[in-house]
């Protein structure tokens, strides 16, 4: 759940060396020092109160992961589907818009059409020429899908989809845009985050996306993919990867670019930062003898997941790479202006791994998960007051938990009742990866 609050073959470019990093290889992350776990006595279990919803999705297991839940207009849509060029569910597009309905308490589809500029000829599907839905942006009140993989037209252009009353309208026409991982609002205008074979693009459109111009790179260095979008106090940041600080290893550095708007125009600057500056804490350990190819087995790639500006600080999680375009989380973080004092945000409970944000105004709220020696999930919902993030990476409370045969991914929330998507990783695949669950208001 994001918000920007301002409102060949099929390889893909930029990142033909990454391929399913498995922590059975003897790359493991290495966190702070551990803190102690405290666990609320007063946090419930609420396991039992569980509903399960169902599961819309048709796709094989693994794209049936909920990459992402989006609350808009009384429906919760829902993010699916699989653009990795690997195994499993490969390339798993096109994809269907599925939402729940708040009001109908059921799953429904949504029409996306399509209008050819030069032609007028109007078309309807009830898909997304994408592989993956992986998020929806509101943005200045209109609801965006980024086309994550582009199917059609190609790699000529990137696509995007904006909601319009019952339909989503198509737009096959960001130039070089293969895969548009992020969409933002900033001044007036709409930016587009790309991973183009000319490198980690940004694009910027004046008309709402009927054309785009390309504005700048985060970096012609490293990953070649802009990955995320995100305002940070009168500032719009544009992020590719970060190379994780590793044994034995001595590059460790990420690339954005700023943008800002002056009396002058708008003034873009490409920043370097270090994991270390990014991700206090983090680093990874390699087995011995292991060889260290950046981006496959040595050198881990990090990226900015759930970017979500709270009080003057940017929230966000620390996603490893994994498995072409999707990631792992690594840990919660938070930093003030111009990614100063940058600290990891400290969970009650150390050993759960933070995966989501949800910001209600004067509470933010992190989904987590910590894996159980049974093989199964306790899932873990955390609040935090937003007056809090200028005290300190403290103060989070656990609301409630819930145990299940895997992680939820994804969650969003309506009138005190939560909603959960079931997600998985590559090398367990539960049947009920997809599975959408509720818990009611009275629960907890």
């Amino acid at each position: 759940m994001q918000r920007f609050k301002k409102g060949v073959g099929r390889l893909c470019v930029g990142l033909m060396l990454i391929g399913v990093i498995s922590y059975g290889e003897g790359l493991q992350a290495a966190a702070l020092p551990v803190q102690e776990v405290q666990v609320s006595a007063a946090a419930p279990d609420v396991s039992s109160s569980i509903t399960v919803l169902g599961s819309p999705f048709k796709k094989a297991a693994y794209a049936r992961n909920v990459w992402d839940m989006q609350l808009f207009g009384g429906k919760i849509y829902l993010g699916h589907g699989n653009s990795s060029n690997y195994a499993p569910s490969s390339n798993a597009g096109p994809v269907p818009i599925y939402y729940w309905d708040l009001a109908q308490n059921k799953f429904s589809v949504q029409d996306v059409t399509y209008t050819n500029p030069s032609t007028g000829k109007v078309t309807t599907s009830v898909y997304v020429m994408d592989e993956q839905i992986d998020t929806f942006k509101v943005l200045n009140g209109e609801l965006y899908i980024p086309g994550h993989d582009s199917r059609v037209p190609g790699w000529g252009y990137g696509n995007f989809y904006r909601l319009n009353g019952d339909h989503w309208d198509q737009y096959m026409n960001i130039p070089g845009g293969i895969h548009v991982y992020d969409m933002a609002y900033y001044q007036g205008k709409l930016y587009a985050a790309l991973g183009a074979s000319d490198g980690p693009l940004i694009y910027v459109s004046s008309d709402r996306g009927n054309t785009w111009t390309r504005f700048g790179t985060v970096s012609q260095y490293g990953i070649m993919r802009a990955y995320t979008l995100f305002g940070l106090g009168d500032t719009l940041y544009a992020s590719s990867a970060t190379a994780g600080k590793t044994q034995g290893i001595a590059n460790e550095k990420g690339y954005m670019s700023s943008i800002r708007q002056t009396g002058s125009g708008l003034v873009q600057t490409k920043l370097t930062f270090t994991s270390s500056q990014l991700f206090p804490g983090l680093s990874f350990v390699t087995k011995p003898g292991e060889v260290n190819v950046p981006g496959v087995s040595g050198q881990p790639w990090l990226k900015l997941l759930r970017t979500t500006e709270v009080n003057g600080r940017l929230l966000y999680i620390a996603g490893q790479i994994y498995n072409d375009h999707q990631s792992i989380p690594q840990g919660l973080f938070s930093a003030g202006a111009g990614f100063q004092n940058t600290r990891k945000e400290l969970l009650p409970n150390s050993s759960v791994m933070p995966i989501d944000i949800l910001d209600r105004g004067e509470t933010v709220y992190a989904l987590g998960y910590a894996k159980e020696p049974s093989g199964q999930y306790t899932n873990y919902v955390y609040r935090k007051s937003t007056s809090a993030f200028t005290t300190g990476g403290g103060g989070w409370t656990e609301v409630f938990r819930f145990s299940r045969d895997t992680f939820a991914r994804s969650f969003e929330e309506s009138g005190g009742d939560f909603y959960f998507g079931l997600g998985s990783n590559a090398d367990v695949i539960p049947a009920s990866t997809g599975t959408i669950l509720k818990l009611s208001a009275g629960a907890y």
